[in-house]
């Protein structure tokens, strides 16, 4: 009898869990998609790797590499969860970065608390330019802390 039931559970689980993600329930943004142009003394950094790095349920992680002007460009990553539909915060921990001659420098890490696209920058596309000899500077505009060296395409 207990197994009929510990097995009816984990049935129902799955079951709940797969129509979740055919449904689109509990879809979150973990990352929004980004744009980055990257330069070092007003010149583009070309041919480096860039990291992105989020946590939400496991922490996770994709690279991508600038062209010769400098750019990177990161898809957007939604996730779905069973822990969406429980009433807890939602917090994302978000981060890029860069090796540079075998030091990693943090271009910005921020902590996403809301599940929709684009809110790291309260609805504007994620398209920043990080000059690598900018100070580290806190900015709490945006509803979480982000500390960064990159600063928004339109001049924030």
């Amino acid at each position: 009898m207990r197994y009929t039931i510990i097995l009816t559970l984990a049935l129902i689980f799955f079951i709940e869990a797969e129509a979740m993600s055919i449904l689109g329930i509990g879809k979150t943004c973990v990352f929004s998609a980004v744009k980055v142009h990257l330069l070092h003394n007003g010149e583009p950094v070309s041919n480096t790797k860039v990291q992105r790095r989020w946590d939400w349920n496991t922490p996770s992680s994709d690279e991508s590499v600038t062209d010769d002007d400098g750019y990177v460009l990161f898809p957007a990553v939604f996730e779905s969860s069973v822990s969406r539909l429980l009433p807890i915060e939602l917090v994302i921990t978000q981060r890029l970065s860069v090796k540079i001659d075998g030091e990693e420098k943090i271009l910005w890490t921020n902590a996403k608390r809301e599940p929709k696209e684009n809110v790291e920058y309260a609805g504007a596309k994620f398209d920043v330019v990080c000059e690598l000899n900018n100070e580290e500077i806190l900015i709490e505009d945006y509803g979480s802390l982000m500390l960064t060296i990159c600063k928004l395409k339109n001049g924030e």
